[in-house]
């Protein structure tokens, strides 16, 4: 059975739990009164960041990422089908024009170049032999000419005969007629053979040129043949950077296939992507600043992709200064893309006093101590930010952060 307790021990008991409560009684207030006394101190002016509200251009931009790509990239393909033989340089290599990169088998072209180049030689006996045809069938046709024209001579002797002796009843006029017939086909005939001395003299020149016109195509394509054959032994074109090649020695490749890629390194582009968010805000011609360490170029966006892909819409910028040194293959820049401009607005620099938002307090530092301010906010960048009202120009503006001060209204400076 529990024994209840004596009144000492509770009145124990109270005075601890008083003595608690005091104590941490005591305590905030010694904590309310030591944040009042930091707070109500004067503020050391040198330490803190300021910035004078001045007048001038004003920029609205969007921040972007950027890659850095060269502005022009050869691929070099495969003349041939045929196979990768010799790889002689790996991907990343720089290259000078006339460096040997690789070489493709050239078996199978050799030989084909060598039957066309047979078949050539053909066509080009053809070519004689033909046109030393044609001028057989000339003078074969003229001989035959010849012995049709004696006989028309000769039957339009006979033909005067036989009027002759039919006029002296030494002929019928039935052999006249028969004389006369015999004359005039061969006068037909003769007519022929002339028709066709013409038509084979005519068409001699067209004959032959036949025959050279197809010894020329041949000849054509064994100039292509050997040309291939040449470029099977791949070399750099122009001086840049192997960034990518096909090294697979033995692999089968197609007339037209990639094989090495080398890129520019004279002159660079910008690859550059921003939130799709800002979709409706980015336009081509806008200027952009591409920041690289402490240099910033200048550009412009050339092309927009209708895709978007992660959340991100791609673009390209042409670089004003697209030969900087500072410039790297695949480096991250960082961009601005300048979608408004105000050539003499009211700004003031940007700070951690400043946090998101178009209306906030800032303090503004006169001749006894700094007085907060309602200021509206319009156009930002890294360096500026907008004043739209609630401060004047050589106003001095407390930059560093003042979120602890965000309820006081006057602060004491020294």
């Amino acid at each position: 059975m529990d024994k209840p307790l004596d009144q000492s021990n509770q009145r124990q008991k109270y005075l601890k739990k008083g003595l608690w409560i005091a104590s941490i009684t005591i305590l905030a207030i010694l904590l309310l009164w030591g944040l009042r006394s930091i707070l109500n101190r004067p503020l050391d002016a040198s330490q803190l960041l300021t910035g004078t509200v001045q007048r001038g251009p004003i920029e609205n931009s969007i921040t972007a990422s950027g890659l850095v790509k060269p502005s022009s990239e050869l691929t070099l393909t495969s003349p041939l089908n045929t196979r990768i033989e010799t790889v002689f340089m790996k991907n990343g290599t720089i290259v000078q024009p006339l460096d040997v990169i690789l070489a493709l088998d050239t078996e199978f072209a050799e030989l084909e170049y060598q039957q066309l180049e047979e078949e050539l030689n053909l066509k080009d006996n053809n070519v004689v032999r033909l046109k030393l045809e044609l001028e057989k069938n000339i003078r074969d046709i003229e001989l035959d000419d010849r012995i049709k024209d004696l006989q028309v001579q000769n039957f339009e002797a006979l033909l005067s005969d036989a009027q002759r002796l039919l006029e002296i009843g030494g002929s019928t006029q039935e052999e006249v007629e028969k004389a006369r017939q015999n004359l005039a086909i061969a006068r037909l005939e003769k007519q022929k053979l002339e028709n066709e001395l013409e038509y084979r003299k005519a068409s001699i020149e067209s004959d032959v040129l036949n025959e050279k016109i197809q010894s020329s195509i041949q000849e054509k394509r064994l100039v292509e043949i050997q040309k291939k054959i040449e470029l099977a032994t791949v070399t750099a074109p122009v001086p840049g950077v192997i960034t990518w090649i096909d090294n697979n020695i033995g692999n089968q490749v197609s007339e037209g296939s990639p094989l090495v890629r080398i890129a520019n390194l004279s002159s660079y582009t910008i690859e550059g992507q921003v939130s799709d968010m800002h979709a409706g805000k980015i336009r081509i011609g806008m200027p952009v600043q591409v920041r690289i360490g402490s240099q910033i170029l200048g550009g412009s966006i050339e092309q927009i992709l209708p895709a978007v892909e992660n959340n991100a819409i791609q673009f390209r910028i042409t670089l004003e200064n697209p030969e900087s040194e500072n410039l790297r293959p695949n480096m991250e820049v960082d961009v601005r893309i300048i979608t408004a401009v105000k050539e003499n607005g009211m700004y003031v620099p940007n700070g951690p006093a400043i946090r998101g938002g178009r209306i906030q307090k800032l303090f503004v530092i006169g001749s006894e101590g700094a007085v907060a301010r309602e200021v509206e906010l319009g156009m930002r960048t890294a360096e500026r930010v907008e004043v739209l009202s609630g401060l004047e120009v050589d106003d001095v503006v407390i930059l560093s952060d003042m979120t602890a001060y965000e309820k006081r209204q006057n602060i004491r400076l020294k």
